[in-house]
């Protein structure tokens, strides 16, 4: 793969609050997309980029960092885990995953590079999985999540197995690498599993939304939602969510928005929120539903429950707020009754993302 270079701007003041990396940082940590769960997006120890610095002084610094591999660089968040021993010494450690299954570990605050490692073959963009061709590589494509007890960074990534970057024979896998040196902790782990009879690896994936990691009970779990390159594609273009269980490295649950037809989790590229108790919160996009099994269009409540005793973990549904449906405003199926709203003009629901949906 020829490596090409982008150039990320990072600015550094949200994050920093000292000029020495060397010594004990005081920088915060952004272990996940929007700096936590509840994905506020919000820094509470910001002591430099406040109303009156700004007003003052202006955004006076940035940094130039080279993201390897792929023309459009990155469309992971950036992440940072202060004071990490690495072999350059004690530094705060950025990651960045690029789509080029490149990931790079430098210095969060002169964008030196620590270390870079090369995950897999990335699958080429082509018209067959993005119309519009954005795309130069598809390859680490969500956020992933660090867990700072470990300094473990837990990045999902498309990878083609086969090196010839074709999407219909690639496969997702879950990378836990070392903050510090970003070695592999275990071999690459294949997302996989059924939802009754349905196969997450029956279909072309695209799993965008950021993972999250929850602790409930001391039970740590990684979650990651995905949607479906052809959502119209019956039978097998649901949108999933999936648990990786951190203690033994495996998928412990698969979960089936629909039971063939949409309902991807997309989220502009958001993590799933997860509060103290450890409910997922995420929406689904256009598809069926019956408020039973299939969930197109919703603002679905998930519940995650541990395998035990021999018992396979679970993810199951366990409220849900659906205002309306595509299939029902295109006329293709009656309004359920326990809908909350009623039927509204017809909609193109039926086109292929990126098909041209006409909005006026």
């Amino acid at each position: 793969m020829k490596l090409c270079h982008l150039c990320l701007l990072i600015c550094t003041p949200p994050f920093a609050a000292t000029e020495n990396c060397l010594a004990q940082s005081t920088m915060v940590p952004w272990l996940t997309r929007s700096a936590d769960n509840s994905r506020s997006g919000w820094n509470q120890h910001e002591t430099q980029l406040t109303q009156a610095s700004v007003a003052s002084k202006g955004i006076f610094r940035a940094t130039i960092i080279p993201v390897i591999g792929d023309a459009r660089g990155v469309e992971a968040q950036p992440l940072i885990l202060p004071n990490v021993k690495t072999t350059r010494g004690t530094r705060d450690v950025m990651v960045l995953p690029s789509m080029a299954d490149v990931v790079r570990g430098v210095d969060a605050h002169d964008g030196s590079g620590i270390w870079q490692v090369t995950l897999g073959t990335p699958i080429t963009g082509s018209q067959s999985i993005d119309s519009h061709q954005i795309n130069q590589f598809w390859g680490c494509l969500s956020t992933g999540v660090i867990d700072a007890d470990t300094q473990r960074l837990y990045q999902v990534c498309w990878i083609s197995p086969d090196n010839t970057g074709n999407p219909k024979t690639a496969r997702y896998f879950m990378f836990v690498l070392n903050v510090a040196d970003g070695k592999q902790v275990v071999p690459p782990v294949l997302i996989q599993g059924k939802s009754g009879t349905q196969d997450f690896n029956g279909a072309m994936r695209k799993q965008r939304s950021s993972l999250v990691e929850t602790n409930v009970n001391g039970v740590k779990t990684i979650f990651g939602c995905s949607g479906t390159i052809f959502e119209t594609q019956a039978g097998v273009a649901s949108g999933y969510c999936f648990a990786f269980d951190v203690a033994s490295n495996k998928v412990s649950a698969m979960l089936a928005m629909t039971a063939g037809e949409g309902a991807g989790v997309w989220m502009a590229g958001q993590g799933a929120v997860a509060d103290a108790q450890g409910f997922l919160y995420v929406l689904t996009g256009n598809g069926d539903f019956d408020g039973v099994s299939q969930w197109g269009e919703s603002f679905l409540k998930l519940k995650y429950t541990p395998s035990s005793g021999g018992v396979p973990g679970s993810l199951q549904v366990v409220d849900h707020w659906t205002p309306w449906t595509d299939l029902v405003r295109s006329g293709q199926t009656a309004k359920p009754g326990e809908k909350l709203a009623g039927v509204s003009a017809p909609s193109e629901a039926i086109k292929p993302v990126g098909g041209g949906m006409n909005i006026g």
